[in-house]
This record gives C-alpha cells, sequence and structure tokens, in this order.
C-alpha cells in the first residue's frame, strides 16, 4: 500500500510513527515546517498517487490534504494529539480556544476517515472541543521501544524533569512549578534535559536565561543531549518529574518508566492515565513535599513493566493498520 506521511517538524515520536508506517506498506513524507512550491506539487501529487494519508496534527500543514479531499476522495487519517485539539484558556493554549484557528481546525477533522487519539484523554478533547463524531475517533497510545522491561540499575537519588524550553512550553510543561519546589525542597537535586528555543523551535536561549535568574541552584539546566546521554539520565535517575498543565501524552514520562524512574506527575489531562498505579498523581507541590517527608515509603515504589506493554510499538502498528484496512474496506 502507498501512504502518504505528512508532518509539520521533526520529533522522536513523529520518526517513530514514520519507521511503523514503512512497517506497513511504502511511504512518502512530506516535512511541511516551511512552505515551497515544489512540496506543494509534490503534495498534491503524492495524494492522487497515495492510497493513504496520514497526517500528525489538524493544523496549517493539512489544509492542503482537506482540499484535496473534494477531488481525490482519499482516506485521510489524522492523529490529532495535541495542541490542535487543546483548549486550556488559563494558559491560552490550544486551536479550540475561540477564534478563527478553531473553525478551521474543525473543518480539517471533518474531512479525515479516522481521526487516531493519543490516549483517553486526548479522545475526550477530540469530541468535545473539536466535535470530531465519536465513530470516526479511535484511541492508540502512542508508542516507545520497550526493550527494558527488567531493569537492574544503579540509581542516584536525583529528580529528572524532560522538555523542551520556550515562551510556550514553560507553563504548559509546569517548569515554573519545577523551580518553586526546587526552592521548597533544596536538599534535593533536580535535573532538566531538554532544548532551549522560540516557539518556532529554533534555537534560542532568551527564555532559558530568563529562568536561570530565578532558579536555585540545586536545579541544573543541562540542555539539549544527544539520545544516549538521554538513556543514561533516564537509568541513573530514581525519580522523573512532570508538572504539566497539559499532556495529550506524555512521552517522556513513559520513557523514563521504561528505566525504572519513578514518576511523580500533576493531575492533569493524560498524565494520569498514563502513570496509573506506578507512581504518585499530585494536586499540589506541598503534596510532593509530603511524599519525600517518607523517603522509605517512595524508595518501596516500582514500575511494572507490564504496565508499559500497552504503549509498544508492535501495539501501535497493529492498530494503526488494523485502521488502514478498515478504511480501504469501508
Amino acid at each position: 500500500m502507498k501512504i502518504l506521511y505528512v508532518i509539520s517538524g521533526e520529533t522522536g515520536f513523529k520518526n517513530t510513527d514514520e519507521k511503523i508506517l514503512q512497517s506497513i506498506g511504502q511511504v512518502t513524507k512530506i516535512n511541511f515546517h516551511y512552505f515551497s512550491i515544489v512540496k506543494v506539487l509534490k503534495y498534491i501529487y503524492n495524494s492522487y498517487s497515495s492510497e493513504y494519508i496520514v497526517i500528525w496534527f489538524a493544523s496549517k500543514h493539512a489544509i492542503p490534504a482537506a482540499l484535496l479531499q473534494y477531488v481525490y476522495k482519499r482516506n485521510l487519517i489524522i492523529i490529532a494529539g495535541g495542541y490542535d485539539v487543546a483548549n486550556v484558556s488559563s494558559i491560552k493554549y490550544g486551536n479550540m480556544r475561540k477564534g478563527y484557528k478553531r473553525y478551521i481546525g474543525q473543518w480539517i477533522l471533518s474531512k479525515a476517515k479516522y481521526v487516531i487519539a493519543v490516549s483517553k484523554s486526548n479522545f475526550d478533547e477530540i469530541l468535545n472541543n473539536a466535535l470530531v463524531h465519536p465513530n470516526k475517533v479511535k484511541l492508540v497510545y502512542n508508542a516507545i521501544n520497550i526493550k527494558v522491561l527488567n531493569y537492574k540499575y544503579q540509581k542516584i537519588n536525583q529528580i529528572l524533569t524532560v522538555g523542551e524550553i520556550n515562551e510556550e512550553t514553560y507553563l504548559r510543561k509546569g517548569l515554573d512549578r519545577v523551580i518553586k519546589l526546587a526552592k521548597l525542597m533544596p536538599d534535593k537535586n533536580f535535573l532538566h534535559i531538554g532544548k532551549w528555543t522560540n516557539k518556532s523551535g529554533s534555537v534560542c536561549t532568551k527564555t532559558i536565561n530568563r529562568i536561570k535568574e530565578n532558579s536555585p541552584k540545586n536545579l541544573t539546566f543541562l540542555g539539549y543531549l544527544k539520545r544516549k546521554e538521554l538513556i543514561d539520565y533516564y537509568k541513573n535517575s530514581k525519580y522523573y518529574l512532570q508538572l504539566s498543565r497539559h499532556e495529550a501524552f506524555g512521552v517522556s514520562v513513559i520513557e523514563a518508566m521504561s528505566y525504572g524512574c519513578i514518576p511523580i506527575v500533576s493531575r492533569a489531562y493524560a498524565l494520569p492515565e498514563i502513570v496509573g498505579e506506578n507512581g504518585y498523581i499530585v494536586e499540589s507541590l506541598s503534596d510532593i513535599k509530603r511524599i519525600f517527608e517518607s523517603e522509605s515509603n517512595i524508595s518501596a515504589k516500582y514500575v511494572n513493566p507490564k504496565s508499559l506493554i500497552k504503549f509498544s510499538i508492535n501495539r501501535r502498528k497493529n492498530s494503526l493498520e488494523k485502521i488502514m484496512k478498515s478504511s480501504f474496506q469501508s
């Protein structure tokens, strides 16, 4: 089968899906991170010649595929897993807030044969914010490479958090909360790993420099690290912290859990769902402080490897393949 795969910007989870789709059929990828006539022509040609069009996010790069549906009537599958279907007014986050972007997003999703949700929380956002019919929405959890099911690492008593830093993610990922927590717990070692960018994703130190000025000495910002280095920190860190205000899934949380980090997450959107019984779901910074006051209890916590199998690449591949075959037959 021929598949056109359309993204806007490279990320780890998009690369994972590219490999999954390549194992299902013949894939042509278009990265619409910037506009060009050549890309538009390639988009039109491959929309005609492909049996399936798979697009990550119902944003502007999906508009050509939605328009071409009036002509080609291809099997359009949109993975709507984040900003495109969110509406978090408290941090001014999400396409589904009031305005023209909301109506454009709803129109794009209306042209899809199926809309993929990456969590139950994300499923509800697609239904309630984007007004997609329930029969069109399919739940397929994001995937990571889960080869580490019997981890035995010598853990360091440090608290790790991972995520890109810019003006938008500072609040959405709860980095302001991490800073406050580090100040409340000066005897603990906090580490942050992630790119320092601007809103468009380009390297920028403006936001991180401002954040550093307000951060205590026990919080270290390591910036972007290569994959192997990141995995070493997962292996070595005893705790993983994610205090987001919105998460459609939380790939870094699952990755950290796969290396035995005890997750401590906010009660926000998909985070309680993916952590389950494996860690701590907190309402406030005081909750976290109380958890560490009885460290013998938290040290007894462990991640059940079997609970991560539903986030495996094979599980996602099988689900996506089944959806694609059903769309072809219907």
